[in-house]
């Protein structure tokens, strides 16, 4: 009985973060306003951590919470009161074919997601939620970050450095600086 009980309270809390995920995104995408679209993203953001959490991979739902939700946000944000919002409004006639663009994609995905999960149900093997390769710890994760994939964190570290330089360049700009 005690296993059950845990994998209910488990696939309830997915499907409760998924659901949040899912709605929330959707509310990034059909707002009119970018400050708003911008903190509903945080929302998301904190859901996939909670996904994190369940699959037991606490410190990638930490490093999601303060990269994306933190970092990545407050930098969004201030580019889009860098700019003027007027300027990044969409015409109405592209505004409606990107969300039917949108529309469709979502209802793809969708399907395609539904397929899937019919098929894992009434597969024969035996399933579990947590992952089968061992949990991504610490320690392994800063081992692989400094050496398989060195030369792609130098180059991130590399476009992180171009973004911040150009963000300022646009910021003195923006004042006369230049």
């Amino acid at each position: 009985m005690a296993g059950t009980v845990s994998e209910t309270i488990y696939a309830l809390s997915f499907y409760s973060l998924a659901v949040m995920c899912v709605v929330a995104a959707l509310v990034v995408i059909s707002a009119r306003n970018y400050v708003v679209s911008a903190l509903w993203l945080v929302v998301c953001f904190v859901g996939v951590a909670g996904i994190y959490v369940l699959l037991k991979a606490p410190f990638l739902a930490m490093v999601q919470i303060l990269v994306y939700a933190g970092a990545i946000m407050v930098l969004f944000v201030m580019l889009v009161m860098l700019m003027d919002a007027g300027k990044l409004e969409p015409g109405a006639r592209l505004q409606g074919v990107i969300r039917s663009l949108a529309a469709v994609a979502g209802a793809v995905i969708m399907l395609a997601l539904i397929t899937l999960s019919s098929s894992m149900a009434r597969s024969k093997t035996e399933w579990s939620p947590w992952p089968v390769v061992e949990p991504g710890t610490t320690e392994r994760i800063g081992a692989d970050l400094f050496t398989r994939y060195a030369l792609p964190f130098e180059a991130l570290t590399l476009l992180l450095l171009a973004a911040v330089v150009s963000a300022l360049y646009l910021a003195r700009r923006q004042e006369g600086g230049e």
